[in-house]
């Protein structure tokens, strides 16, 4: 059956792209191999807890803001993936609702990288 509702792995896989479109952060790479199968619909309320806790066992040496804004992105784009082509409107709208407006500092000079405020 077809339906609408994107699945948790699909989330993932575009809010990685949109954190690091090289492919090249072992945090994201780790959670999208932790959830690449993960058919559960995007929407549903356990779907996005279970990532939030992977992203901190994800990177265990140091902390990785891509990681953090993929789980931020991927929770997000569960209710608006019709925006995931506007990464900037992504990481904008997955860091205020994530952080409540204030994100860590690690993550909020990452964003700054990314031509973002925080």
């Amino acid at each position: 059956m077809e339906t609408d509702v994107p699945t948790v792995s699909e989330t993932v896989r575009r809010a990685a792209a949109i954190c690091d479109p090289a492919g090249e952060d072992p945090a994201v790479i780790e959670l999208l191999e932790r959830f690449e199968d993960d058919d559960r619909p995007a929407r549903s309320p356990d779907a996005f807890g279970a990532l939030a806790r992977q992203e901190t066992v994800a990177d265990p040496f140091a902390d990785s803001p891509a990681a953090a804004m993929t789980a931020a992105c991927a929770a997000w784009l569960a209710t608006n993936l019709e925006h995931s082509d506007d990464r900037v409107r992504v990481l904008t709208e997955a860091s205020r609702v994530a952080f409540d407006g204030d994100p860590p500092p690690h993550v909020a000079a990452w964003l700054e990288s990314q031509g973002v405020s925080a």
